[in-house]
């Protein structure tokens, strides 16, 4: 009788302890992620106007691809290009502060490296 308290009694912190898992994420978490993944797909959207992409649209043919910023601070900016399957197949690195532009072929490599217009 007693072992089978015991295994009752784990069986139920077990179970317990997989609703707990959420239980320490607040909504107010919850919706801050959310709004972090709405802000990235904005950005995806408005990369046409920033200041690397006509260069980056003459090294790649963009329209082939999905452009998305993945990374964005006050040093660099990094954009992901996808294909339609959604596979990276290129990578531009921006330097803010020295206006280097790298275009990365991920299968190939170096495709630009130089210093732009801002």
């Amino acid at each position: 009788m007693k072992s089978l308290f015991m295994t009752t009694a784990a069986g139920a912190l077990i179970l317990s302890a997989g609703s707990i898992t959420d239980a320490g994420v607040s909504p107010i978490d919850k919706t801050k992620k959310s709004k972090a993944n709405v802000e990235v797909s904005e950005k995806s959207h408005q990369v046409e106007v920033l200041p690397e992409f006509t260069v980056l649209d003459e090294q790649v043919d963009s329209d082939d691809y999905q452009a998305q910023v993945i990374e964005d601070n006050k040093q660099m900016r990094v954009i992901i290009l996808k294909d339609e399957d959604g596979h990276a197949q290129y990578k531009s690195v921006y330097v803010k502060s020295s206006n280097v532009l790298e275009v990365i072929d991920l299968d190939q490599g170096m495709v630009f490296k130089g210093v732009i217009a801002d």
